[in-house]
């Protein structure tokens, strides 16, 4: 059977499809929201959510001390844990997990191997030099992060633009 020009298009763009359930519990966003947008539960192993939540690391928590609650810890340990990148079936939660190995337990998002291989290819100056978006940590400055959205065709870089033959450019 012979698949048009079309469907072969829209196969290959599903690939690049990664999109994972948004956080919509309005307790662990206002939890997390004070530094930063609460990270969805696919992006890491649960082992690596395990550790997250351990006292030690709370106390020093990238810089600083985090205090919840048990009950409020537990809310959180609960939703990572039964989302985390290892606890069920799905392509974005599969190329996430297969790419980080077994005796590592990453902490920083950032550096899951696989979301590292999405932006190799950028210039640094698109993320730490530039003032919209100052780290890789920035997910919501680029991505539709909130909505678990993070298609490569919908990002949208400040002061960048994507062009169709050259890749990114300054504007």
């Amino acid at each position: 059977m012979k698949k048009s020009l079309f469907t072969l298009i829209l196969g290959l763009s599903q690939l690049s499809a990664f999109n994972v359930a948004p956080v919509k519990d309005d307790i662990l966003i206002r939890g997390c929201d004070e530094c930063h947008f609460v990270y969805q539960a696919e992006l890491l192993p649960e082992r690596s959510w395990e550790k997250m939540f351990v006292e030690s690391e709370l106390n020093d928590h990238f810089g600083k001390k985090v205090v919840l609650t048990e009950q409020l810890r537990e809310r959180f340990l609960d939703y990572y844990l039964n989302n985390a990148s290892d606890s069920k079936n799905g392509k974005a939660r599969k190329k996430i997990d297969n790419s980080i190995p077994m005796d590592r337990t990453l902490l920083r998002i950032s550096q899951v191997p696989y979301i590292k291989s999405k932006h190799k290819d950028l210039p640094e100056e698109m993320f730490l030099k530039n003032d919209k978006v100052k780290s890789y940590a920035n997910c919501t400055a680029c991505h539709k992060a909130e909505r678990g959205e993070y298609e490569e065709d919908d990002v949208e870089v400040p002061n960048w633009e994507k062009s169709f033959f050259f890749g990114w450019e300054k504007r």
